[in-house]
């Protein structure tokens, strides 16, 4: 997948199904604050975004939940020990 870095004023999903049997996948969304010509302060959403093929989302989308699943992991193991040790 190619990603390309884009901005917009409303925060985007996720995910998007477009056209074709695609996907629109956004990672790495924030808010930010920026100051215009005049001095004048607005916020505007950036992001990276890339079109997937459905094969290339059911990938992206396997490595994600994978991640996901080994960050829990690594919470209730910590969260395990401090209960052994006494301190939850």
């Amino acid at each position: 997948m190619i990603w390309r870095h884009a901005e917009g004023n409303q925060r985007p999903r996720d995910v998007e199904a477009i056209a074709g049997g695609r996907y629109m996948i956004r990672q790495n969304i924030k808010k930010e604050s920026r100051t215009d010509a005049n001095g004048a302060a607005f916020e505007l959403w950036t992001y990276d975004e890339a079109v997937a093929s459905t094969a290339e989302y059911a990938a992206y989308y396997a490595v994600q939940t994978a991640e996901l699943k080994r960050e829990a992991e690594i919470v209730d193991d910590y969260t395990l020990k401090l209960i052994e040790e006494g301190t939850l």
